[in-house]
């Protein structure tokens, strides 16, 4: 089968958890024997550079950049990338397309790809619905529209979120952005042949808020990471020393890293130490410092499997405080293969497939709840053993789910083939 898949960004330009489940599922695919092509956005700062084709791993693919005119364009719409998107894919002929994600594409990706192929849609957050993606406003004044203020198009709560970032546009103008942003997604889930959520506790948040109907179906995207094993396993805390915290992943705000630093500063001196990888957002690990100064810290940058392997060798348990509706968590898995006890926070999702035993859920952004928790593992060593003992020995990794994502992909195009073929004929009868 050929199969297109699409995504804002290639990994070699995001570390992101999209970019990589959209690469993993390339190669999972492709390893089945299918003929895989990944067509990818580029960031704006490329804008108007040549496109880039390269073909490895056993598949193809093109990273395609916006022209000047279209790169900024605060609507989202972005036509003649999407009629360059269109002439690849229909040179390649692909039988079903998989989108994962669009938002420096075009608005309407699905519903013009359609006449090339069948669509599948993944949805893995809020970002059709709402412009910081999440449902999260950082005001806690603003409530999230309603399933009811949706379908009426209210959307005076998104203007007074998003306000803020859109310095320069009126408030009537931006509520007229966001009014068809909302019609355009909504367009896309029908235009859409299939709908994909990466858990049960996704396809719930989202299915209270828009019809789905019979077309959505979970499908998680499974462990993207492979270590490559030449660290050390963790060694269990033996209640002497300080104990080791990792958190990685891009540390910011609503990531919830002040959060768990501001619960690390209620500890004892000298208890606790905090290792943190991954990029951070714009002055953040001067706040956390000043936030907690007698904390030992060790602030990394962006790692990659190895980095992440050795610094889980040298902790003790994986904290990611998560202000964030997470709709899988793809470092929980992560820190789940590597050994470690895992404590989150918006994990409802990752409970869902590992159970309340394996992931230890706290409530977000509340550093105090985060220190006490913390203060019974300094007191009673044997329980965060007890937690570590119940860590699986493996995960379902990406090239195990990719036999489910191909079924579901050849279903829908065998589905769409006799759908066309049963159009054309009745077309035939009636021109006869």
């Amino acid at each position: 089968m050929k199969i297109a898949i699409l995504s804002s960004l290639a990994l070699t330009d995001s570390e992101g958890g999209t970019e990589r489940v959209a690469h993993m599922q390339a190669l999972g695919l492709a390893a089945l024997g299918h003929q895989v092509r990944l067509v990818t956005g580029r960031p704006a700062e490329f804008a108007g550079q040549p496109d880039q084709e390269t073909s490895s791993d056993g598949f193809e693919q093109v990273a395609l950049a916006a022209s000047p005119e279209e790169a900024f364009q605060p609507d989202g719409r972005r036509p003649r990338l999407a009629q360059r998107i269109a002439r690849d894919l229909r040179c390649f002929a692909p039988d079903a397309i998989l989108v994962q994600n669009t938002w420096n594409l075009d608005q309407k990706t699905t519903s013009r790809l359609h006449e090339i192929a069948p669509v599948a849609l993944c949805l893995h957050d809020f970002a059709g619905l709402c412009p910081r993606s999440f449902r999260t406003p950082p005001d806690c004044s603003i409530t999230c529209p309603s399933a009811l203020d949706l379908a009426w198009g209210d959307l005076q709560p998104c203007v007074r979120c998003v306000a803020p970032l859109a310095r320069g546009i009126s408030e009537e103008r931006l509520g007229g952005l966001l009014s068809n942003r909302l019609e355009v997604f909504l367009a896309e889930v029908v235009a859409a042949t299939l709908i994909l959520t990466p858990s049960r506790t996704h396809l719930v948040r989202l299915g209270d808020l828009i019809p789905l109907g019979q077309k959505a179906h979970i499908l998680p995207p499974g462990l993207c990471t492979s270590f490559p094993g030449e660290a050390p396993s963790p060694r269990p805390w033996s209640g002497r020393g300080p104990l080791r915290i990792l958190h990685h992943g891009r540390r910011s705000v609503e990531k919830g890293t002040l959060d768990l630093v501001r619960a690390l500063a209620m500890m004892p001196p000298r208890t606790v130490e905090l290792i943190a990888l991954g990029g951070a957002e714009e002055g953040l690990d001067q706040r956390l410092r000043a936030a907690a100064p007698e904390v030992s810290m060790t602030l990394g940058g962006p790692y990659d499997a190895a980095a992440l392997e050795a610094a889980a060798a040298n902790a003790h348990l994986v904290a990611l405080p998560s202000r964030l509706p997470e709709s899988y968590s793809l470092a929980v898995d992560e820190g789940l293969a590597l050994g470690l006890s895992v404590w989150a926070s918006s994990a409802d999702a990752a409970q869902e497939r590992h159970g309340a035993d394996v992931v230890q859920v706290l409530p977000a952004a509340e550093p105090a709840a985060w220190a006490a928790s913390l203060q019974q593992v300094l007191d009673f060593p044997e329980r965060l053993r007890a937690m570590a003992s119940v860590v699986p020995e493996s995960l379902p990794t990406v090239f195990e789910h990719a036999p489910r994502l191909a079924d579901l992909l050849h279903e829908m195009a065998q589905a769409e083939r006799g759908r066309r073929t049963n159009a054309a004929t009745a077309q035939r009868k009636r021109a006869s």
